[in-house]
């Protein structure tokens, strides 16, 4: 029974320890794990943040699948509310299918403003895809802009709402056509100084199609720098995907 105990103290103790370290750091906070909503938080001038992800989505009506390993988000702060952003995605239309890299995306978020009341903390996305050739699975004739408008909303000590409204161009051939408009809303949980969890709407619509999902998941910080997630998804309309399940790794230095 006194080993119990003291294993009970020394556990509590860590947690405590812990605790205290985490209140002298800057938050780690990342764009993952939700699938449409990226956070208005801009990384500090110097601070390199590489945010990793697996995902596996299945369509059994169309027999269609996609699998990511991983997509990768490389994130550099620049100067005071300024920070680089660059991203690809390795990935498989199903198992046993041949393996594209996706065109690279290059950007910045700009933060707006900090959270004050009514006024939201917010930031900017500009980010442009850069153009690619070959194959013909992953091409993108011209680059393409992309602008996102983040929002976190606190609503008490543990409970916020992040949303995020975002257009982006489709090209067909070397031509802009029809704008794709996309919309996410993250209500998000911070049950103690490790773990987090969300649930989140978010989709995509166009003058062609339109597709709305619903994602939950959390996320578990192993170490001032190091986080761990998992979610997984399902869909809210016909054009889009059945399911899906993800899992990721953010590491920052």
């Amino acid at each position: 029974m006194k080993t119990v105990f003291l294993a009970v103290f020394v556990f509590l103790s860590i947690i405590q320890v812990k605790a205290q370290v985490l209140e002298n750091l800057d938050p780690l906070v990342t764009d993952r794990p939700g699938q449409g909503t990226d956070a208005p938080g801009v990384l500090s001038p110097g601070r390199v943040q590489v945010e990793l992800g697996f995902l596996y989505q299945d369509d059994p009506i169309s027999n269609q699948q996609l699998i990511l390993y991983p997509n990768t988000l490389v994130r550099v702060g620049l100067v005071e509310r300024v920070e680089f952003r660059a991203s690809a995605d390795i990935f498989q239309g199903g198992i046993g299918e041949p393996t594209y890299l996706s065109p690279i995306i290059l950007g910045t978020k700009i933060g707006l403003t900090e959270n004050r009341g009514i006024i939201p903390q917010s930031a900017l996305i500009v980010n442009v895809t850069m153009p690619k050739e070959e194959p013909l699975e992953v091409s993108n004739p011209i680059a393409t802009p992309e602008l996102r408008l983040l929002m976190n909303h606190g609503l008490s000590k543990s409970l916020s709402l992040t949303t995020n409204l975002g257009i982006s161009w489709a090209n067909d051939r070397g031509t802009f056509q029809y704008p794709n408009h996309s919309y996410a809303a993250s209500l998000d949980i911070g049950i103690n100084d490790f773990l987090a969890a969300f649930g989140e709407f978010y989709g995509f619509w166009s003058q062609l199609d339109h597709s709305h999902l619903f994602n939950l998941g959390g996320a578990v910080l192993l170490l001032p720098d190091l986080q761990l997630d998992v979610s997984g998804g399902v869909v809210l309309s016909v054009n889009a995907p059945d399911y899906f399940v993800s899992s990721g790794l953010s590491v920052r230095f």
